[in-house]
């Protein structure tokens, strides 16, 4: 052995010694060149022997890394690494690659890379040697995210989102790289589907949500705390005027407001997600209206029932966010007793009716109310002290013919109407004057009272008196 030789192994002997004394076990000592890593690791029995590296033993580990449970040290620490430290690459990934292939490629084919991936750090998240947290991650995820990211906000709601409780942050969130902004592990709404399955059925529905298509779940709810049960991102009032500008205005310019709508309680009749119905219905037009005027379900018992009511459509004469017009109707009608003939007065009977049954003296086929040719709707509506529709007929629905009432306000009178129909005509009763027939193909014809002026049978009598 020459000289040189001797030195070498003199000068590596007390390098070894004095990393024996002084360097305690577990320090981040680092070798200056490959060669004083090779001579360190020539004939040792183990990384994580008793004498060496034993804090890095993986037995007591839930969850070990495998290079380390194999002893294979060398798969990350490289001899040509130094004098970087622990021989590990500068860029982290070069070494993580080997292994994680699919995930590699998954990060370079991704439009957002998360900061540390970005940099090569990837033992800034992941314990290299073996961890107690899944992942062989270094702390739990709601604990390491918050060591770069300010999560104070997110805990700012009563209401806090379970995966964000459970500090679950990769949940939802991808901790490497995505394709989608804030590396969300899916888009829009499929996000959420992982976990709330009854919306995956709700969606084959006829009606959905737009913003559901369109963008997801956080366009209502905040994905992490809010100030309610359902963490919306606004007040129940408020949210849905966010995009329906339109109805907000539309609420407010009418005197006459319908109650939910006027108070924001727009589920009370819409689906917020989706539906079988229009305009995300909850139910059939009727059944919503029942649901709050119980008393009016009387209508459906009743023999004779306006088309709208058998429809069940109360919104062909009622506006259901609001009106300028008593009950919130669509158009004008009058509700009084009286309210003589006037353009424009009975608007919302000329939806569906044709407005010739009021302003048609004689007619063979503007209404069936007539006699011979006489337009009896005419006769009763189309004058001075005219009778609205109301007064004979219920809007809604009756137990006679034609909807014709059973009883009729007047002032604080019920007075009953008796009706009778009969093929061509029909006869009525009411407490507003006699008996009355009619035919529209025999006119029933009626004799004019005339006030007679009776002849005095005892003249002379009478002259006595004069």
């Amino acid at each position: 052995m020459n000289k040189m030789s001797i030195l070498s192994l003199i000068r590596i002997f007390f390098f070894l010694a004095a990393a024996a004394v002084f360097i305690p076990s577990g320090s981040a000592f680092s070798f200056t060149s490959p060669e004083e890593y090779i001579s360190h690791t020539e004939g040792a029995k183990g990384c994580t022997s008793l004498q060496c590296h034993a804090e890095f033993e993986t037995v007591k580990k839930t969850f070990g890394h495998k290079p380390v449970i194999d002893n294979e040290c060398s798969a990350c620490h490289k001899a040509e690494a130094y004098p970087y430290k622990f021989g590990l690459e500068r860029n982290q990934r070069v070494s993580c690659s080997q292994c994680h292939k699919p995930m590699e490629h998954e990060i370079q084919s991704s439009g957002f890379v998360h900061g540390p991936i970005k940099n090569g750090d990837c033992t800034s998240c992941h314990d290299p040697h073996g961890s107690d947290t899944r992942f062989i991650l270094k702390k739990p995820y709601n604990e390491l995210c918050s060591l770069c990211h300010n999560l104070k906000g997110l805990y700012a709601g009563k209401f806090v989102h379970k995966p964000v409780k459970d500090g679950n942050c990769g949940l939802c969130h991808d901790p490497h790289s995505s394709n989608y902004k804030s590396r969300l592990t899916d888009v829009g709404a499929n996000l959420c589907f992982a976990c709330h399955e009854g919306i995956v059925t709700g969606m084959s529905l006829n009606y959905i949500h737009e913003p559901l298509i369109k963008t997801g779940c956080s366009d209502c709810h905040d994905p992490h705390a809010g100030k309610d049960k359902l963490r919306l991102r606004t007040s129940s009032d408020q949210l849905c005027y966010k995009c329906h500008e339109e109805q907000r205005n539309e609420v407010n310019q009418y005197t006459l407001k319908h109650k939910p709508a006027f108070e924001g309680k727009c589920t009370a009749c819409h689906s917020p997600h989706f539906s079988e119905s229009r305009y995300l219905l909850l139910a059939r037009v009727d059944v919503l209206c029942y649901s709050c005027h119980k008393e009016k379900k009387i209508w459906k018992k009743r023999e004779f029932q306006h088309g709208p009511v058998v429809q069940g459509n109360c919104v062909a004469c009622h506006n259901p966010h609001g009106s300028d017009n008593s009950y919130i109707l669509r158009l004008a009608y009058p509700h009084s007793f009286y309210s003589p003939y006037e353009k424009g007065k009975y608007n919302l009977c000329f939806l569906c009716h044709k407005e010739a049954i009021v302003t048609t003296k004689e007619t063979k086929n503007a209404t069936y109310f007539r006699n011979g040719e006489t337009n009896l709707h005419m006769l009763h509506v189309n004058q001075e002290k005219g009778r609205t529709c109301r007064a004979c007929h219920d809007s809604h629905a009756s137990d006679q013919e034609d909807h014709i009432r059973v009883v009729f306000k007047f002032g604080a009178a019920d007075i009953p109407i008796f009706y009778f129909k009969t093929n061509t005509g029909g006869r009525c009763i009411p407490g507003c004057h006699v008996e009355r027939s009619y035919d529209r193909v025999k006119a029933v014809k009626y004799a004019r009272e005339k006030k007679k002026k009776k002849k005095a049978k005892f003249p002379a009598f009478k002259k006595t008196f004069d």
